[in-house]
């Protein structure tokens, strides 16, 4: 049994002595004994401490059990079998009385006599209800206790479900729709806006498609709906998801007591073929955890090749009583999942039957024969203007359709195959990533917690996309946090948990692309006829054997921060959290690129301050129902895709982003805790300002429900339900986003426009759309519904084994363009099965995605919404066995 801080201590020697010394042992019959129970929300193995007091009872348990969970408030004059219940309520745990009349709390698992049950039925899932979680607001919170929307999801959840990266939590996560950012699960998008990425509690590096965010690593993860603590950090309104990796605490000890681990083979559709490992080794009073991961497989999609090896190393133990510490390092590299649109020349007839407009443009042609279009060959077709090339032609500078874009060859439709997306061999997307988080803890005396903290994140990405976008890009991001977390009360009715600190980060960052010159043509490609030289468009322009970049910007900024945050707790159970925080930032940046809208060559630098606050209330009721309203306004930087702060961002002093949250909800935990869950209303703003100094800003409103509940100890069900909007305010004429768009939308034939590229600076050139429009590329409804069956243990063939199987399905309502009368791409119901048998050390798992193998698309996301749909994978089968020693 582990001893881990002095309360937990007094918890087991003091009870344990009162029974030893005093000879007050319980008896059986005394569990309905009343008595004057007043226990306020707080970690579990706290409030057993005090109803042992309360009652005068003798309790035991493994720490090990109690560890990161909480309890709510239970007050009143009850028995010690109903105060039990109520504590234990959604914890997976259980209590029985033993023969020498004390109590034991257990883990719940194959019911006897002997046990005593408390309601709760077993978690097959580990929703973890009840799991104590500090990187949802900076304190010690459940997520029943949290007055935010915010969802975790267990590694067990990640499996039975299949997930494989941040798309798939679509499955269980509401609000977390996202529009394909080029074919690539990067960053989440949640309630309509980009959401921020974080590791331990640290945001990281930006990810707008660099690489795919694999989950496989994860112990679990959580998903944050709104803006992150004031203790993290400037983030984004929409949201965040938090990883947290694996490491060597052990399920029935603090830490793992025994070497154990895994070995894993995973192979599927498209000769999917993953390798995994991992294994704890026991170090002293603490433990090393090792994970390794590498995919080498195909894709449905054409030229997509995934490829990636994923690497983790953690160290958690104690130093003393008092001190301990916590290293992760990660890395991973992954190339073959390149960048892609997706479809091109998209119709509404290409969406509903699959026609395509074929035919190919041969007045711009590649004249070396190197296979490529240079700069200087299609400039030899159509010319260029002041620098930048004909090819792509604006509706604001009285742009039109020449000549040479007209189709001239194979001109005809086809029917198109999904697969069938635009990727070139020639094409690649290659991305290197390390990631470290070191922490150093004091736990004192009074419970109260000194943390030192720091975090690294680094990224390196190079890519090509044979349309003419090119990018090299690196980032550095290095944080160091001090905090301070510490509770006071002031008589029976007021007690606070708060946590204050001070943070510093510097961010460097690297960001090299060419496309603003316009050597851009996504339309000129038959996808049916596959990759020529006469499509393929070679960037960056090479001058004297040198990449001549359109821009060429490095970056950097710093931030030194103070925060605070504070639960108080008023007459028990309504309590108001607050959070407050300063950033002072300073900034700079140089763009010595060849195509610079703006100021060129010059270092531009500014500094400025920024709050952020945030202020929510909540009412636990005495039957497992907590209200709570929360109104925040945070502050962010504006920040590239490397994180960095361009120079007209800085330029224009708009780089700090205010943003509004108003939301309102439930959180619940009823049925003795075997059906919880949460609803939330919102309403939330973000000013945005894109590299040029571009204006807009986005106001979203949604009604989001995530419930689970659990039938029985074999059966569970989840479900998750979205209703949103998100719509851009009016721009004003002139103003807003740029936009690719398809030739009819430019008064143009399809097929005489193919050729070229056609583009609208401003959204706001567009009447209807200067007056403020909805983003419609993110779906108005999307729901979720899966059930969960498990076996109880049985014996197969003299061994031990049990099984389960994981079914349901996700609805996604239609989505589309921005404009009149646009393109509609259809709703769609994706249901997905998964099945497993456990017999002994082995596990055997089946996932079938999109079962019934539905045809459906999902919209491109920021300048290509217009232009480019991803269609969607078809049924897709993966089987994995597993060993654990």
């Amino acid at each position: 049994m582990t001893i881990l801080n002095s309360r937990t201590r007094k918890f087991l020697l003091g009870s344990v002595a009162t029974f030893v010394f005093s000879g007050a042992a319980l008896a059986q019959g005394s569990l309905d004994s009343q008595a004057d129970i007043r226990i306020p929300a707080q970690s579990l193995d706290a409030a057993i401490t005090d109803l042992a007091d309360q009652a005068d009872i003798a309790i035991t348990a493994n720490i090990a059990h109690l560890s990161d969970l909480r309890a709510p408030t239970v007050s009143g004059t009850m028995s010690v079998r109903e105060a039990l219940s109520e504590l234990l309520r959604g914890t997976n745990l259980t209590y029985r009385t033993l023969s020498d009349g004390s109590i034991a709390i257990e883990q719940v698992t194959m019911q006897s006599d002997e046990i005593i049950v408390t309601g709760t039925r077993l978690d097959p899932l580990n929703l973890l209800q009840k799991g104590a979680t500090d990187s949802l607001t900076g304190l010690s919170l459940s997520l029943l206790e949290t007055p935010r929307a915010a969802s975790r999801v267990s590694e067990i959840t990640i499996d039975r479900y299949g997930m494989q990266d941040v798309d798939d939590l679509l499955a269980a996560v509401p609000g977390t729709f996202t529009a394909s950012f080029f074919g690539v699960p990067g960053n989440l998008n949640v309630r309509g806006t980009l959401a921020d990425t974080y590791f331990q509690g640290f945001k990281r590096i930006e990810n707008r498609g660099n690489y795919s965010s694999n989950l496989s690593a994860a112990s679990y993860v959580e998903v944050l709906r709104g803006p992150s603590s004031p203790i993290y950090g400037p983030g984004k309104v929409g949201g965040l998801l938090n990883f947290v990796p694996k490491t060597a605490r052990g399920e029935n000890s603090k830490y793992v007591d025994e070497l154990s681990g895994s070995l894993n083979l995973t192979a599927g559709s498209y000769d999917k073929t993953v390798f995994s490992g991992e294994i704890s080794i026991p170090a002293g009073n603490g433990g090393f955890h090792f994970f390794g991961e590498h995919e080498d497989s195909d894709s449905y999609y054409q030229n997509i090749h995934p490829k990636h090896t994923n690497l983790q190393g953690t160290y958690v133990g104690d130093i003393s009583d008092q001190w301990s510490v916590e290293f992760n390092v990660m890395y991973f590299t992954e190339s073959g999942r390149i960048q892609t649109p997706g479809w091109n020349r998209v119709t509404q007839d290409l969406v509903d039957n699959g026609t395509y407009v074929t035919g190919r443009d041969t007045d711009i042609t590649d004249l070396d024969g190197d296979g490529y279009l240079s700069y200087g060959e299609i400039d030899a077709a159509i010319g260029s203007f002041y620098g930048l090339s004909n090819i792509r032609q604006i509706a604001e500078y009285y742009g039109y359709a020449l000549p040479e874009f007209a189709l001239d060859e194979g001109v005809g439709t086809t029917t198109l195959d999904g697969s069938q997306i635009f990727a070139d061999e020639g094409d690649y997307n290659n991305t290197d990533t390390i990631t470290g988080y070191a922490a150093l803890e004091r736990v004192f005396s009074d419970d109260s917690k000194l943390s030192f903290q720091f975090f690294i994140d680094d990224m390196e990405n190079e890519r090509f996309n044979s349309f003419g976008f090119a990018a090299d890009y690196e980032a550095t991001a290095l944080e160091g946090r001090i905090s301070y977390a510490f509770d006071a009360s002031l008589g029976d009715n007021l007690r606070a948990d708060s946590v204050v600190g001070i943070a510093h980060r510097r961010h460097d960052a690297k960001q090299y692309e060419s496309f603003l010159s316009g050597y851009l043509a996504f339309d000129r490609r038959d996808l049916s006829f596959g990759a020529t030289g006469g499509d393929r468009i070679l960037a960056p322009n090479m001058v004297d054997g040198e990449p001549a970049w359109d821009s060429r910007r490095d970056m950097k900024w710093n931030s030194s921060s103070v925060f605070g945050m504070t639960d108080i707790k008023l007459f028990e159970r309504f309590s108001i959290l607050a959070g407050l925080r300063y950033d002072y930032f300073d900034l700079q940046a140089i763009n010595t690129g060849e195509t610079v809208f703006g100021v060129a060559d010059t270092l531009v630098e500014d500094e400025s301050g920024a709050v952020t606050w945030s202020i929510s209330g909540r009412y636990e009721t005495p039957f497992g129902v907590t209200p709570y309203i929360t109104y925040a306004e945070p502050r962010s930087l504006e920040s590239s895709q490397t994180g960095g702060v361009s120079e007209g961002t800085i330029g224009s002093g708009l780089y700090i982003s205010p943003s509004k949250l108003k939301e309102a909800g439930i959180k619940f935990s009823i049925l003795d805790g075997n059906l919880f869950g949460s609803l939330a209303y919102y309403e939330q703003y973000r000013r945005q300002t894109d590299m040029l100094g571009n204006i807009s800003g986005t106001t979203a409103e949604g009604f989001e429900t995530e419930i689970h509940w659990l039938a029985t100890d074999n059966l569970s069900f989840t479900s998750s339900f979205t209703k949103q909007e998100t719509k851009v305010d009016a721009p004003g004429a002139g103003r807003g986003e740029y936009l690719q768009v398809r030739p009819d939308q430019f008064g143009v034939d399809p097929v005489l426009g193919y050729g070229g590229t056609f583009a609208i600076n401003n959204a706001g050139y567009l009447p209807y759309l200067a007056d403020g429009y909805t983003l419609t590329t993110i779906p108005e409804i999307v729901a979720s519904l899966y059930g969960t069956y498990t076996t109880n243990p049985f014996t197969f063939f003299g061994g031990n084994a049990k099984a389960g199987i994981t079914a349901g399905g996700s609805y996604v309502s239609e989505t589309g363009g921005i404009f009149e009368n646009d393109i509609v791409l259809p709703s769609y119901t994706l249901a997905k099965v998964a099945a497993f048998v456990e017999f002994e050390q082995f596990t055997l798992s089946v996932n079938v995605d999109n079962l019934f193998d539905k045809r459906y698309f999902t919209p491109s996301a920021e300048v290509y919404k217009e232009v480019a749909v991803m269609p969607g994978l078809p049924r897709i089968f993966r089987v994995n066995l597993s060993y654990d020693f």
